[in-house]
């Protein structure tokens, strides 16, 4: 017994050493003990509890060397974190390979010379390094209780494992929330645990920290920028997608580190504008690499690993792209949320293998047009040639009455034999394409959709007509509202052209030969008139 009491007696003394490498058992900020006047004998004492708990509290932060002392604290700075799941083990040593494994008995010297070790507690780089081996029937999972499940006894952030045998256990982190970029390092924790003031803890209580990253926002081309890159269907639109660099524990390096976007079907990649850390431009090949699925709708911005040194917390990155508008959507939005679903369209980012999906969606809208030309006839007949010019508002938002010379037209095209617009496309090898529904941009929103529905009026002009026909249209206002849906009278217009009335003809049918009849008539009683005046004249 004399032995035994020696060594637990040093164990005690050396209390300070071994709370020193329960890692992360507590850590920063405003921390304020709390009291505690239950002192418990040894484990090797009569009386000795036969059980214990171990309670891990999961604060947001950086780990450090404050008071890991397995004593109850009041954290007042630092927010809970929910969602996190422990896995520990009881461990034990076996005599040769094929024994089973016994667990350390803490009453007995032996069992205290493995634990306490001269570099001050078990080695934590595994169990097996350390010499130990895991009983598995000691195995358990406790989630860390959410908001919604907290109570005062277990609040949110908090796992409890309690009913614990006496002996040595070794404390994993198994699961973290996506946003989680440096979990905590496994550590060991003895049940019970000595202390220099309270004698012996048989409940010990925990404090291990994690460094949250915040998520990729992704932002779009705002509504004054977007003409610059076009408002038809095949024009480009700009994205940025910004990360801050996340924190990581201490003596942790970046090990990799990407943001990636996998486009949805109405969106073709087109290029990359910029990818920045802090205000420097970095290069493709050399800083980072770009990484394209064989669809071309997979990218991944990889920062390249010897450029991962010059990463900090709180560093920006950012990639600038473009990419081409093909359809429009039957609703009239394209939206590109956060994702980490490899299945799914959606962009995020990645840091030592810690996948953070997007915060924000970012949509932009577009709506179609349809202009069929025909003439004033009962009913109307169609006609082929007419030439239409699309513009954007004016900038006090209405249409002028002649075609503007001082800016260049959105779309143009020429009605067909059957009267319908074919408006010309530009696709990205500048092959003009035709098609009788006109794709028209409408709006851009940084962060979620917009509610109501955008609209956007432009001003539509006829600029050349028909022959024979005198055109009815100057600058007619245009409301587009978004998705594929054709209104009559609304974005699927009638364009009329009267035809031009010709001069007065001779007159002809049934009433000028009537009157050519009177007239006829009478010329011929007057002949007769006369040539009877001319022979009684004679006679006489």
């Amino acid at each position: 017994m004399n032995g035994k009491n020696s060594v637990l007696s040093r164990v005690a003394a050396g209390a300070g050493a071994l709370a020193l490498a329960l890692a992360g058992l507590v850590g920063g900020a405003t921390i304020a003990q709390a009291d505690d006047t239950d002192l418990f004998v040894g484990p090797d004492q009569p009386g000795h509890l036969e059980t214990g708990s171990l309670v891990i509290h999961k604060y947001v932060g950086a780990e450090t060397a404050n008071l890991r002392d397995g004593t109850p604290q009041t954290i007042e700075d630092r927010d809970p974190l929910g969602g996190v799941e422990f896995t520990i083990w009881r461990l034990g040593t076996k005599a040769d390979e094929t024994a089973p494994c016994v667990a350390l008995n803490l009453s007995e010297k032996e069992a205290w010379d493995k634990v306490l070790t001269p570099d001050g507690f078990a080695n934590l780089t595994s169990p097996e390094a350390g010499g130990f081996c895991k009983i598995a029937s000691s195995e358990k999972k406790v989630k860390t209780a959410t908001a919604k499940e907290a109570t005062v006894e277990t609040p949110e952030g908090t796992a409890v494992f309690d009913g614990l045998e006496l002996g040595l256990y070794y404390v994993q982190e198994t699961k973290a929330p996506a946003n989680i970029v440096s979990k905590t390092a496994p550590f060991y924790v003895t049940i019970p645990l000595p202390h220099k003031q309270k004698g012996w803890l048989y409940d010990v209580h925990a404090y291990p920290k994690n460094q949250k990253a915040d998520n990729p926002t992704k932002t779009i081309n705002k509504d004054k920028d977007q003409p610059n890159n076009g408002l038809v269907v095949g024009s480009v639109v700009e994205w940025t997608i910004e990360q801050t660099v996340p924190a990581l524990n201490n003596g942790e390096t970046y090990t990799s580190a990407s943001i990636w976007d996998y486009l949805p079907n109405e969106l073709e990649y087109v290029e990359t504008l910029e990818v920045k850390h802090r205000d420097t431009l970095l290069h493709d090949g050399t800083e980072y690499n770009l990484v394209k699925d064989t669809t071309g709708k997979n990218l991944t911005w990889k920062i390249s690993e010897d450029y991962l040194k010059s990463l900090k917390a709180g560093d920006i990155l950012s990639v600038k792209f473009s990419t081409k508008v093909l359809e429009v959507t039957t609703n009239g939005d394209i939206n590109n949320p956060g994702s980490t679903d490899p299945e799914k369209p959606g962009y995020g980012s990645e840091f030592n293998g810690n996948e953070l999906p997007g915060e924000q969606t970012p949509y932009t809208y577009w709506g179609q047009l349809k202009v069929n030309k025909v003439d004033d006839s009962t009913p109307a007949k169609p006609l082929k040639g007419a030439e239409f010019k699309v513009f954007n508002t004016l900038a006090d938002g209405n249409c002028s009455v002649d075609v503007p010379t001082d800016a260049d037209p959105v779309a143009t095209g020429t009605s067909n034999a059957n009267g319908v617009v074919q408006w010309d496309k530009m696709n990205t090898e500048t092959v003009v394409e035709t098609d009788e529904v006109l794709g028209l941009w409408i709006a851009n929103n940084a962060n979620g959709p917009i509610e109501p529905a955008p609209t956007k009026t432009y001003c539509l002009y006829e600029t050349v007509v028909p022959a024979g026909h005198s055109a009815d249209l100057n600058g007619k206002p245009v409301t587009i509202s978004p998705g594929t849906t054709l209104t009559k009278d609304v974005n699927d217009l009638d364009i009329k052209n009267p035809k031009k009335q010709g001069p007065n003809l001779p007159l002809t049918g049934a009433g000028g030969t009537f009157l050519l009849s009177v007239i006829g008539i009478g010329l011929a009683a007057g002949g007769v008139t006369l040539a009877a005046i001319s022979r009684r004249k004679r006679q006489a």
